[in-house]
């Protein structure tokens, strides 16, 4: 759904396939989709490599 002007104040729940997210329209969000602005997957966090993760990463220290 397109947000439209006269979305602007309100408060919408868009569902990113799991639960609801709050937004709150702005004037800057008009003409774009209200999925945009609710995230549907969990960002990737490239952590240090765990024991035996590859050969290079016995070069550097575990904790």
């Amino acid at each position: 759904m397109v947000i439209v002007p006269e979305m602007i104040g309100s408060v919408i729940g868009v569902y990113n396939g799991k639960t609801f997210n709050q937004i709150e329209i702005k004037p800057e969000m008009i003409g774009h989709y209200l999925a945009e602005f609710s995230i549907s997957y969990k960002p990737v966090r490239h952590g240090k490599p765990g024991v035996g993760a590859t050969h290079s990463s016995r070069f550097i220290p575990l904790k």
